[in-house]
């Protein structure tokens, strides 16, 4: 039985047409980096992605972090302005459909909260989804677990593994694992390759957050 459905935003529930990239490299030209440091923090950050931007940041420029946190979402707004940010197709109706069976439905993400609600507000869905967590809300990013429990907790989730949870990087697999969510998905449309959830030892990999409408479905029957 599913009470509830924690799913990522970037890469999972929208498509940011590369909006992350470019502001990280935008970033990285900020900073100035040598040629082969640039090279190890754009490694590090497509490791990381899915984890809060500020940790990601203070691992690698230490106190320049702040700054270039801030640079980051002034950067990644600039690029959703000129780029647009559209919803994986399909997803509305998923959530819709969620809701209206009895789910209940949170948004997770690694973004700040101001820049989530930039996405929220393009997208439409501040009446979709009212529960939205970032790292600052909870205290820290994935892949700890602190997210999806803030959001349980404002669901009124009662036990958490009568849950889901879908994302498309190995750090949203870690944060659901540790959470002690029921069943855990994996997609194809970001930055997560099938090799990556392999080895995860992830049970459930689709191309798309859509395709998990029946399994959830099926799981909360």
């Amino acid at each position: 039985m599913i009470d509830a459905v924690f799913f990522d935003m970037a890469g999972t529930t929208v498509d940011d047409g590369e909006s992350v990239l470019r502001a990280f490299e935008r970033v990285l030209d900020r900073a100035e980096l040598e040629d082969e440091s640039r090279e190890r923090a754009r490694h590090y950050v497509v490791e990381t992605m899915g984890q809060s931007k500020i940790e990601v940041f203070t691992h690698l420029f230490a106190s320049r972090a702040p700054q270039l946190n801030r640079d980051f979402e002034e950067f990644f707004r600039d690029e959703v302005d000129r780029r647009g940010a559209r919803e994986i197709p399909g997803v509305r109706s998923l959530i819709e459909d969620l809701t209206s069976s009895g789910v209940r439905v949170a948004l997770t993400t690694g973004f700040s909260p101001e820049t989530r609600e930039l996405l929220v507000e393009r997208l439409g869905w501040a009446d979709l989804v009212p529960v939205r967590v970032s790292p600052s809300d909870a205290g820290r990013g994935r892949p700890y677990p602190d997210m999806i429990w803030r959001a349980a907790t404002e669901l009124g989730v009662s036990d958490i593994r009568r849950t889901g949870a879908a994302g498309d990087t190995p750090s949203d697999i870690w944060s659901a694992r540790r959470a002690g969510v029921g069943l855990v998905v994996g997609v194809l449309s970001g930055t997560g390759t099938v090799e990556d959830f392999a080895a995860l030892e992830v049970e459930h990999v689709l191309p798309s957050v859509v395709d998990a409408n029946e399994l959830f479905a099926n799981e909360g029957a």
